[in-house]
């Protein structure tokens, strides 16, 4: 019977890892104010970007049919969306851009998704490696702080999302064309 109880009494109360959990994301979204790095991202900016990249996704793949079988990749660097991935028909590249128009915490849209035939599970599987190598690659680099940005890689092609100084983006870029595999390198940055 003490068993009963405790579990009776435990769901009326909230746990203390769920109150923890409530306290670290309503302080994700809070902004330092004491003039630090402006590139350095907060939980709540990692946060939002995979909600943008949910919701982006979600939205893409409800506005045809037709979108929802292609391959589209989202992703999300501080309200910088790239699209990414295969459509049968330029009209569907562009229908799946409008179809994230109405996302509040979007600020730009980079729409590299091809028109044409869908990738080969090999050649996902690659793209995946080459993205882990060069962010392997970029970990290691002395003069790349590879913490602010997003490596995305979609048939060969690295691209890179992130709010960087000018030099750090070329650094970054030169890092990531050295590695084996990589066909080119497109630099998605906001410069700072």
């Amino acid at each position: 019977m003490r068993f009963k109880q405790w579990i009776a009494e435990s769901a009326r109360r909230p746990s203390r890892l769920a109150l923890a959990a409530a306290v670290v994301v309503g302080l994700a979204g809070c902004v330092s104010l004491t003039g630090e790095d402006p590139a350095k991202r907060t939980l709540g900016s990692f946060i939002d970007d995979q909600a943008v990249e949910r919701l982006a996704t979600q939205q893409i793949a409800a506005a045809d049919e037709r979108l929802k079988a292609s391959q589209i990749k989202v992703a999300s660097f501080d309200g910088i969306v790239l699209l990414t991935g295969q459509v049968a028909e330029e009209a569907l590249r562009s229908r799946a851009e409008k179809a994230i128009g109405s996302i509040r915490k979007i600020r730009k849209v980079h729409n590299d998704i091809r028109v044409g035939g869908s990738s080969t599970l090999l050649a996902r599987s690659n793209d995946a490696w080459l993205s882990t190598k060069v962010s392997a690659s970029l970990r290691a680099a002395e003069n790349v702080r590879a913490n602010q940005m997003k490596v995305v890689t979609e048939n060969g092609v690295v691209y890179l999302l992130g709010r960087v100084p000018p030099a750090q983006g070329d650094a970054a870029a030169t890092v990531a064309s050295s590695v084996l595999g990589v066909q080119k390198v497109v630099k998605v940055f906001e410069y700072l």
